[in-house]
């Protein structure tokens, strides 16, 4: 059984949880280089421009977040790991008892 990768990512058929995904993903990349173009300068950095970068992205970060988690709703849909998946494999599995060997 092939799944596909954007059904397995929105298995809700909704397309705005994989764009409020992608929204803090991309605030965490700002976060990121934000960081490290502060790390790389140092002292010549311009703090404001770092500052604000920082901000954008992790006001990106929250928003994509608190959207997706809202959208999604994760803590509803889980996997129970104590009830097997029902996969329709063994349904028409058939023991022939002629064919053991004594």
């Amino acid at each position: 059984m092939k799944i596909r990768v954007l059904e397995k990512i929105n298995a809700m058929g909704n397309p705005a949880i994989l764009l409020l995904a992608v929204v803090a993903g991309i605030g965490f990349i700002l976060m990121m280089i934000a960081l490290g173009v502060g790390v790389i300068s140092a002292a010549e950095a311009d703090s404001s421009a770092v500052g604000l970068l920082f901000a954008a992205g992790l006001a990106l970060f929250i928003l994509g977040a608190v959207g997706w988690f809202a959208t999604s709703r994760p803590d509803r849909h889980f996997d129970d790991i104590n009830v097997p998946q029902y996969t329709g494999h063994h349904e028409g599995e058939h023991h022939d008892d002629a064919h053991v060997a004594d």
